[in-house]
């Protein structure tokens, strides 16, 4: 449900810009959605997967300048690749479903990603590979190109303007359905389904209600943080914010 490339050597971070939820066998999702899943602060990028409220919570964290670690969101839930401009290296990643030959790979598309990163070397190439041949990945090709900062991040109007819940309103405004259980697999519009079906009408109220958040899903978010990855992270973060250590 998301597919998020980092290409070392290049120095291009890119990711699709689908969203969704899922019940059962149905998918429920928004393309486009301008709450991004890169973050950049300062001659850092830091690119994340997983929950969409947690993401927001780190990106509103790192958007306030923290002098400590007090009021760090916590871990769970989430993927993190956080690389430095300058050196365009991987400061700290935990986890990617892929990582070899300096790229690394993260979400339902990492390895149709992979396979086209390893013949072509263009991440944005790459995730949009991976959205023709993963169902749950999808939208425009957002990224950043940490030679010179290029990006299309801000598209309309500023980067920090987007929230989690500008997501939750597209979603309910254009959101669609699809369910894996049909072999054909044809979406349909959200808020139409809503009106002929109960299970999705209830479904479309839970996503109003903010009882379930927006993902960009990675099979690392389900995996438990380690004690020696929590303390990586933090010593990869006062780096990031010049810390004394």
């Amino acid at each position: 449900m998301t597919t998020n490339v980092y290409d070392s050597k290049a120095g291009v971070m890119a990711t699709d810009s689908r969203w969704s939820h899922q019940f059962g066998s149905r998918i429920v999702y928004v393309d486009d959605a301008h709450f991004s899943k890169i973050e950049i602060f300062g001659a850092w990028a830091i690119m994340f997967a997983g929950d969409g409220v947690k993401i927001q919570q780190w990106k509103d964290w790192i958007r306030s300048g923290p002098t400590d670690f007090s009021l760090m969101p916590d871990y769970d839930g989430i993927c993190v690749c956080i690389v430095s401009s300058a050196t365009k290296q991987v400061r700290f990643k935990q986890p990617q479903d892929i990582t070899k030959d300096g790229g690394y790979f993260a979400g339902s598309g990492s390895m149709h990603a992979y396979l086209c990163w390893s013949v072509n070397r263009d991440a944005k190439r790459a995730v949009e590979s991976a959205i023709q041949a993963d169902g749950y990945s999808g939208g425009l090709v957002k990224f950043v190109n940490l030679n010179d900062m290029s990006n299309n991040l801000s598209a309309p109007g500023p980067i920090n303007q987007w929230r989690i819940d500008d997501v939750r309103d597209a979603v309910l405004q254009r959101g669609m359905v699809m369910n894996l259980a049909q072999n054909s697999g044809a979406p349909f519009q959200l808020s139409k389904l809503a009106a002929n079906d109960a299970e999705v009408a209830k479904i479309q109220a839970m996503i109003a209600s903010g009882e379930v958040a927006p993902t960009a899903p990675c099979d690392g978010m389900y995996t438990e943080w380690t004690e020696d990855q929590k303390v990586e992270l933090k010593s990869a973060l006062a780096d990031v914010f010049g810390w004394s250590k």
